[in-house]
């Protein structure tokens, strides 16, 4: 698919900003056996590797936070302990956990108060690229998320090298994404990274007690003008680069823990082969940009076969400074400057249609036992976001029955992409030019402007379930609802 010509269909196109810190590594052969990790939610001052300092909220006195390791079916033990002056949670995105460990505050759980702990306890499976983050309030923006990495339990090899990438948009200032900076207004910038509402500041999850029709007084706001896209905690050219040789297979797990950005990503002298998409394995197809909307996650390989000094850049982010970015280096090249990727009129951008899953998986056949139409709008001249009409926590709620195929179609009436996100299961993106065992298993999906997607998924793991925009200021805003089991 010609990126051009499909870039004008997309908006929020912009930087990389990560997070890939000290992995939590487990010891070989503890597939069995329980892995004890302990999360400290606090106050840090911390540094992007250029600017000043600031306090943000971080895991561990770092943010992003540490990278977690286990091995696919291994039990997690995680103590999270709250030093914030405000509740947290953790939500484990993409993870099937259940119920009562999904982090999401007055849904799965209550809010952990300050001073006080919560251990979350599941099986860490299936294996793939997820991370975890708070769910409550704006603290996702903040600084509180960190990666979370599944082995399969047969090690796959074959890479000489493996990085964990995790971006993120930053206000570099206190407070983070809450800092009083200027705002954009609700008809700004279409096309790059505006547009995008935000909630209600300080009423925690979702600004509990707005009531469909009514206007708080103290929101809901737009989103703040990200001055920096970090990698890993860092701002290019601050940031280490991918130290690599020649002929080396390299595999980058790509993380969007960005609060309200999308990222188009190019590596300049090199082709990136798609291996996965939400932690699941697709057939390997080689591109030359692909996408990551909010919450999503893609791991791609590249074979360092053209040695130079490289950057791995997002379209339309800024230069220098501000835009993401991260330099692939190959060894004796260390004093060149990177070259950074030209966007240009036939560059082969990677969509859900031109992928299909790496193995068939079983799909019930036959039509949806439930089917739900899902009107995506707001923005505009409105300070809201709504799906059919209404706002979360009014917003109407999903049944289903234990063992029930379920379809969510999506319409999006907005003029801007939406990255749709259901906890505690894996949909199937409904492609009808691939058998439905093909079909893409995610559990994040843009729905683009003006479009419909439809998505399957089978009700296989009771409970309430979050379902919202992964756009942190929309979700704000009311763009979400609940998807909750029924008896059969």
């Amino acid at each position: 698919m010609d990126y051009t010509r499909r870039r004008f269909l997309h908006t929020s196109l912009s930087a990389l900003a990560g997070a890939a810190a000290t992995g939590l590594w487990p010891m070989p052969g503890l597939a069995a056996t329980e892995q004890r990790v302990e999360l400290v939610a606090q106050e840090s001052r911390i540094n992007l590797g250029r600017g000043p300092d600031f306090t943000a909220y971080a895991f561990n006195g770092q943010t992003p936070g540490p990278v977690i390791r286990v091995r696919e079916g291994q039990r997690l033990n995680i103590s999270l302990k709250n030093r914030l002056l405000r509740p947290t949670t953790i939500h484990w995105h993409g993870l099937p956990v259940p119920n009562s460990m999904d982090g999401v505050p007055d849904v799965t759980q209550a809010a952990v108060p300050p001073g006080e702990s919560f251990s979350y306890r599941f099986r860490a499976r299936p294996a793939g690229t997820y991370f975890y983050h708070s769910h409550f309030g704006y603290q996702l923006d903040q600084g509180l998320y960190g990666a979370l990495i599944v082995e399969p339990t047969r090690p796959v090899g074959g890479w000489d090298r493996e990085e964990v990438l995790l971006l993120a948009d930053w206000v570099v200032a206190d407070g983070g994404g809450t800092a009083t900076v200027p705002r954009r207004s609700p008809m700004g910038g279409m096309m790059g990274r505006g547009m995008m509402g935000r909630g209600m500041m300080g009423r925690g999850m979702m600004g509990r007690g707005m009531r469909r029709g009514t206007l708080p007084p103290d929101g809901p706001l737009t989103e703040p003008y990200y001055q920096g896209y970090a990698v890993n905690g860092h701002l290019y050219p601050s940031g280490p680069p991918i130290r690599v040789k020649k002929g080396d297979k390299v595999r980058l797990r790509l993380i969007n823990a960005s609060s309200s950005t999308t990222y188009d990503l190019c590596l300049a002298g090199h082709r990136l082969t798609v291996l996965a998409l939400d932690g699941q394995d697709v057939t390997p197809k080689t591109f030359d940009v692909v996408r990551l909307a909010m919450g999503e996650r893609v791991d791609v390989e590249f074979v360092a076969d053209n040695p130079g000094a490289w950057l791995l850049q997002a379209h339309d982010t800024g230069l220098g400074e501000s835009g993401l970015a991260v330099a692939v280096v190959y060894q004796g090249r260390q004093n060149s400057p990177p070259k950074g990727p030209r966007f240009h009129p036939g560059l082969s951008l990677a969509t859900y249609w031109d992928l299909a899953a790496a193995r068939p998986k079983a799909h019930p056949a036959g039509n949806p036992q439930r089917w739900y139409r899902q009107v995506l709008s707001g923005g505009m001249h409105s300070p809201y976001w709504s799906i059919n009409g209404r706002l979360y926590p009014d917003s109407e709620r999903l049944s289903a029955a234990p063992g029930e195929k379920v379809r969510l179609s999506y319409f999006n009436r907005s003029m801007i992409a939406h990255p749709m996100h259901l906890h505690g299961h894996f949909f199937r993106v409904v492609n009808y030019a691939l058998p439905p065992e093909r079909w893409l298993v995610k559990d994040t999906a843009i729905v683009e402007p003006m479009r419909r997607l439809d998505v399957e998924f089978v009700a296989d793991n009771p409970g309430n379930w979050f379902h919202h925009c992964h756009n942190l200021y929309h979700m704000e805003a009311g763009m979400a609802n609940l998807v909750t089991y029924t008896r059969a």
